[in-house]
């Protein structure tokens, strides 16, 4: 093996301890929630335009997720400069009139539309000071059509696309960190006249894509079935219901180097009850089963990596309107999920989010999560052990700050505050660069900030 070939294997090795929270990223504080976007937006006869431009400046105590500062002589923090513009676009809705406009339309007899729809835009610039090749874009796209609104039957149309660029691992070589995303959505809804029942039926088609080919092995297609019931039995209570159906193709399964990652089939089922106390407070329940069953691949010796899953799967959520202006959401979810490390990994989270808006000017959101996450079996592809067992248990801590102040219903300053910790005694083990063993331990705790502008219409 050259070195340039152990190198890129170091690369696969090392770009599993950091894959699930880079996969986890949010986009911008502000285009992650879309309320936090538009303004009072333009009006194009049936249209809503909603344009915006934001830049920031930002620090990363932990560039590259590591728990060593000197790990390959890369050093961990970055100022970073950010700037990012978004449109968003949708058929007009009731929601959004302003006093006065439309007030004609809106209370005329006229029915339902033919067709609604809703998308976005946006591009962020990213340059990393202490790390001038890691300079890139990103990119997000996302549009959802529903044909026949609000009628028995109708029919639902969605795509997603993003591109994240950035970093998460300390590895010197140029590599480029980008992976695009791409999730297409077709969807059936039926419902009862008054929507005491409705059904829904869809087909998702998914890519995971890494442009860099160190990390092929987590090239992937996903198929995904989905089938959802609601019947509402009270005035503000409904049973709920939903299975999913998943298979994950691996699109590289003769990559000699990287975490073994097999074909899997997934399945979930769940049923509960979503539930208003009050006009302010209501809750959601819901307990159900999860299994998923993974090829073996043919490769000598890796029999006894053959894996399959089931447990329980649960989530309770409560949502507090405390006032007009003040919302509080907190819950708790055990769940199951695919990973590029392990094939999957098995999640019991809490969770607390809360957002106010005061006095229409100042802007207050805040999220905090505290989980342990459980991996299935990490091992290479040819069959030895990734780290130092074969098993893996962590504890994930994390939580952000939101604060905006908008001197006008479309311009505002706004300042960031997260922090990212991953609490584990599993330790990678980096053997292939030939100077010994090389330990790479998976904990790491990582704080950003971000004080920027912003200009939404």
């Amino acid at each position: 093996m050259n070195w340039t070939d152990k190198l890129g294997f170091c690369a696969a090795v090392l770009v599993c301890a950091l894959l699930a929270p880079a996969v986890a990223q949010a986009q911008v504080g502000w285009l992650s929630d879309r309320s936090r976007a538009e303004g009072p937006g333009f009006r194009v006869g049936d249209f809503e335009l909603h344009p915006g431009i934001g830049v920031e400046l930002g620090y990363d105590s932990n560039l590259y997720y590591t728990d060593d500062a000197d790990r390959l002589g890369v050093g961990r923090d970055s100022a970073i400069l950010r700037a990012a513009a978004h449109l968003l676009f949708s058929t007009r809705g009731a929601q959004r009139t302003q006093e006065g406009e439309g007030a004609a339309e809106e209370g005329s007899n006229a029915g339902p539309p033919t067709a609604t729809f809703r998308g976005g835009l946006s591009g962020t610039f990213y340059h990393f000071f202490n790390d001038n090749n890691r300079t890139n874009m990103e990119a997000d796209a996302d549009l959802a059509l529903v044909i026949l609104p609000e009628r028995p039957f109708s029919i639902q149309l969605t795509e997603n696309f993003g591109r994240a660029v950035r970093p998460f691992t300390e590895l010197t070589l140029p590599v480029s960190y980008a992976r695009i995303h791409n999730d297409t959505g077709l969807r059936l809804n039926f419902q009862t006249d008054g929507g005491v029942l409705k059904v829904g039926v869809g087909y998702n088609f998914q890519a995971n894509v890494f442009e860099d080919g160190n990390f092929g092995y987590g090239n992937s297609l996903r198929h995904v079935i989905s089938l959802n019931e609601t019947f509402r039995f009270l005035p503000q209570t409904a049973i709920i219901h939903d299975t999913t159906f998943s298979y994950n193709d691996v699109l590289d399964e003769s990559t000699v180097r990287g975490p073994l990652m097999n074909d899997g089939i997934l399945l979930r089922t769940r049923i509960g009850l979503n539930g208003a106390f009050t006009t302010n407070f209501s809750v959601m329940a819901m307990v159900g089963y999860a299994a998923g069953f993974f090829n073996t691949r043919p490769t000598a010796g890796l029999e006894t990596y053959d894996q399959e899953y089931e447990s329980l799967v649960a989530q309770v959520e409560a949502r507090w309107q405390i006032a007009s202006n003040v919302r509080l959401v907190f819950g708790y979810d055990r769940d199951f999920q695919p990973s590029y490390i392990g094939n999957f990994f098995r999640r019991d989270r809490g969770y607390i989010n809360f957002q106010t808006m005061i006095d229409r000017v100042f802007l207050i959101g805040t999220n905090v999560s505290l989980g342990y996450y459980e991996f299935g079996q990490l091992v290479n592809v040819d069959g030895s052990l990734l780290g130092t067992t074969a098993t893996r248990g962590d504890i994930r801590l994390t939580g952000s700050l939101f604060l905006e102040y908008r001197f006008t219903d479309w311009l505002g300053v706004n300042g960031t505050v997260m922090y990212q910790g991953n609490y584990t005694d599993y330790v990678y083990d980096i053997s292939a660069l030939g100077t010994g063993a090389l330990v790479d331990p998976a904990s790491y705790n990582k704080v950003e900030l971000w004080l920027g502008v912003r200009a939404f219409y």
